[in-house]
C-alpha cells in the first residue's frame, strides 16, 4: 500500500474525526481507510483517497473480500463492490463537478453528513457474509460480472460451503495457476509466489473435501489482506459458513487464532 505524505495523513484525521467520535463502530485503518467493526471475511470500509498534488481528494464506500488474496489485483476493481461519493447538491461549489477540494470549508459537514445518512445505513445492514455476497451480485458493474468471475465465484461459494459449485469455477481456472505454478517451479532459484501456492493448495483442498485445510487457506488469506489493509485488531477470524456445523473454529485452526 502507497504511502501517505504527513500532510495527507494528518488531513485525512482531521476530516474523520468528527465521524469517527459520532460513531463508536468505524474506526480508521491503513491511513486512508475507515472500517466498519467487526470485520470479518468481508471488510465494509470508506476510501479516501488522497490527490495532494491536485488537492483534492475522492470517496468511496467498498466492500473488500478478504478470503480472496489480493497481490495480483491490488486495489482496483477486482472482486470489489464499490460505490463512488460525490458531493452533495447542498455543497457542491459552483462549477467544480461536485470535486473533494481540501480547501473547501463545507467539505467536513458534507462528509460526515453524507456518510451518517446514505452509507453507514447501508454498511451496517450488511452484518452477515450471506447478506453481503446476496447484494454484491446484486450490482451491475459497467464492463465486469461477479457472476463470471470465476476466480471470486469460486473462493466464494467455497466459503458459503456450497463447495460442489465451487470445484466446478475451480475446474475452470485451474489450468491456467497450474501452467503458472509449473512455470515457476521449473526455474531453479525462484521462489514460488504465494498468491499462486495458495491457490494450488485450495484447489487441492477443494477438490479432496478437506474442509480443515480449506479454512486454514482461507484464514490465511484474510490474516494477509487483514495486515495488507492495516486492520490490526479490527479483524477477527470467525467460522465460515461451510464449517460452522462441521467442526468448532478453535479446532480448525489449530491453535489460538489470534
Amino acid at each position: 500500500m502507497a504511502q501517505l505524505t504527513p500532510a495527507s495523513a494528518g488531513q485525512i484525521r482531521a476530516l474523520s474525526c468528527p465521524l469517527i467520535d459520532r460513531n463508536s463502530d468505524v474506526a480508521l485503518t491503513g491511513g486512508k481507510f475507515l472500517c466498519i467493526q467487526s470485520v470479518g471475511h468481508i471488510a465494509r470500509q470508506i476510501r479516501i483517497y488522497d490527490r495532494p498534488s491536485r488537492g483534492y481528494f475522492t470517496l468511496e464506500w467498498r466492500l473488500t473480500e478478504l478470503y480472496i488474496r489480493g497481490d495480483k489485483f491490488g486495489f482496483g476493481g477486482y472482486g470489489r463492490s464499490i460505490g463512488m461519493i460525490g458531493r452533495s447538491r447542498q455543497f457542491k461549489p459552483a462549477g467544480k463537478g461536485g470535486v473533494w477540494d481540501w480547501d473547501d470549508p463545507t467539505i467536513v459537514a458534507d462528509f460526515c453528513g453524507q456518510i451518517e445518512a446514505e452509507v453507514l445505513p447501508l454498511l451496517r445492514s450488511l452484518d452477515s457474509i450471506e447478506k453481503i455476497v446476496t447484494f454484491i451480485l446484486s450490482q451491475e458493474m459497467r464492463g465486469y460480472s461477479f457472476n463470471k468471475d470465476h476466480i471470486w465465484m469460486c473462493l466464494t461459494n467455497a466459503v458459503l460451503g456450497e463447495l460442489a459449485i465451487a470445484r466446478k469455477h475451480w475446474d475452470l481456472i485451474t489450468p491456467s495457476f497450474r501452467e503458472q505454478y509449473e512455470k515457476q517451479k521449473a526455474i531453479d532459484g525462484e521462489p514460488i509466489s504465494d498468491y499462486l501456492r495458495s491457490w494450488v493448495a485450495v484447489g487441492e483442498a477443494l477438490q479432496t473435501g478437506d474442509h480443515m485445510t480449506l479454512a486454514k487457506l482461507l484464514w490465511e488469506n484474510e490474516r494477509t489482506e487483514a495486515h495488507r489493509f492495516k486492520l490490526g485488531r479490527h479483524w477477527q477470524p470467525t467460522a465460515f459458513p461451510f464449517q460452522k456445523a462441521v467442526i468448532p473454529i478453535t479446532a480448525a485452526s489449530g491453535s489460538d487464532p489470534q
